[in-house]
């Protein structure tokens, strides 16, 4: 039976691969001085499909939720996790009771949420949404990706493995003009592929490798930049797998965890590779037009279903991954990001699911951040919806991108997206 476009994007949630940023062919383009290297590090999760961000962070005293959502609504005496822990954080707002992790960083004061995140004019395509998202562009034309750009600013030219990306394809976010990102299936597969059936071949062919990149060509020529990277990309997909070889942990990851599985490959790179310190993991499958809970013969059962399944796999990854950095003493130097490219409608469907909003939520995830609630919860009166019964944004993701760039990266927010946006408090 083929496959839907709805399908792919659930079965999208296993898919894992990863990128590194390298030298791009074009050396002649390297001009100046590259950025001083900095000991602080930024990891990008993407839950690509569009997370409901009215069911991650629940208004649970708000009445027009529950009139909007009379089967999926998480009541307050349901947020509770699966050790009767309340996941409640305010007394407007509780976290689902799948994120009972995230709710203890939360209590440590190492969440922010920020409520209300959206763009003017939004579209509910996921891919042109995930393009202007991507690119920081509105009409999701640009070539290059905001980080993309960033990494042209601040780590073209720097030695060693600078970034990396964890996902089912290179996200368009790390396009970039003067570096390129391959894509690597795991770490074993990083590395120069041959014939293990013939016991000789990878020596030959290693060989006829390094005697054709070590071939003199004209300085600033092409053949000499492509030679060159050549050599580079060989070497260094070696000398990663020498470093990850390296990674020694007590943290026990969950097992059936994609996100989780990304996340460690992320924690092996950061812990053995110090200049690593651009990291992007997705995962799939946040598309929920039908079961997003789970319902039997018409019975709901709201604390059970896909998307409860999808945000443990998030809170228990995070939790992981946290753990490891801590234990490896770079934790403090780690700023975590999460964002879907939008949120779900307030009004549910008669498939016991939602459809495809305007506005969504963000966890900025670290032990920098100033925890709590930032932006403002956008109004679910009739009157401030639109036609389709979506409400407006209150917090444009830019500002959020902006204050990242600014405060945490310390690169100029407007080289990066063209624009200045105001900064929003959730870091110093």
């Amino acid at each position: 039976m083929p496959t839907t476009r709805r399908q792919f994007i659930k079965q999208g949630a296993g898919m894992v691969t990863v990128g590194m940023v390298l030298p791009r062919i074009w050396l002649g383009e390297a001009q100046g001085r590259p950025a001083a290297p900095s000991n602080r590090k930024f990891v990008v999760i993407q839950l690509a499909g569009g997370n409901d961000g009215f069911n991650t962070v629940v208004p649970y005293t708000e009445s027009r939720y529950y009139a909007l959502r009379p089967t999926l609504a998480l009541r307050e005496a349901e947020l509770k996790d699966d050790q009767n822990r309340s996941t409640i954080i305010t007394n407007q707002f509780g976290l689902h009771p799948a994120l009972s992790e995230i709710k203890a960083l939360y209590d440590e004061g190492k969440v922010a949420a920020v409520l209300g995140v959206g763009y003017p004019n939004p579209s509910l395509s996921h891919f042109l949404s995930m393009d202007i998202w991507h690119t920081a562009d509105l009409s999701g034309l640009a070539g290059q990706g905001w980080l993309g750009r960033y990494a042209d600013l601040a780590l073209f030219g720097q030695p060693g493995l600078t970034a990396a990306a964890v996902g089912g394809e290179l996200p368009k976010g790390l396009y970039a003009n003067r570096v390129v990102i391959p894509n690597i299936v795991n770490f074993s597969f990083y590395n120069f592929l041959t014939d293990p059936a013939y016991g000789d071949d990878r020596n030959n062919q290693l060989n006829t490798f390094n005697a054709a990149a070590s071939r003199t060509f004209g300085a600033d020529t092409l053949s000499a930049s492509i030679n060159k990277t050549a050599f580079e990309s060989v070497s260094g997909a070696q000398a990663v797998q020498s470093a990850v070889g390296t990674y020694h942990s007590s943290v026990v990851y969950p097992q059936n965890n994609p996100l989780a599985d990304g996340l460690k490959m992320v924690a092996q790179l950061m812990t053995t590779i110090p200049e690593a310190g651009l990291l992007y993991v997705q995962m799939g499958g946040f598309d929920t037009h039908s079961d997003q809970i789970a319902h039997s013969s018409g019975n709901a059962n709201r604390l059970g279903g896909w998307h409860t399944t999808l945000l443990k796999w998030f809170s228990e990854g995070v939790r992981a991954f946290y753990d490891d950095l801590a234990e490896h003493g770079i934790a403090e130097d780690v700023l975590i990001m999460e964002w879907s490219e939008f949120g779900r409608r307030p009004g549910e469907n008669a498939s016991f699911g939602t459809d495809h909003g305007t506005v969504g939520q963000m966890f900025i995830i670290g032990d920098a951040v100033r925890g709590g609630l930032h932006g403002e919860q956008p109004s679910l009166a009739a009157s401030a919806l639109d036609p389709a019964g979506n409400p407006m944004f209150t917090v444009d993701f830019r500002e959020v991108y902006a204050t990242i760039l600014d405060r945490w990266l310390g690169v100029d927010s407007r080289a990066v997206l063209g624009a200045q946006f105001p900064p929003l408090d959730f870091l110093s």
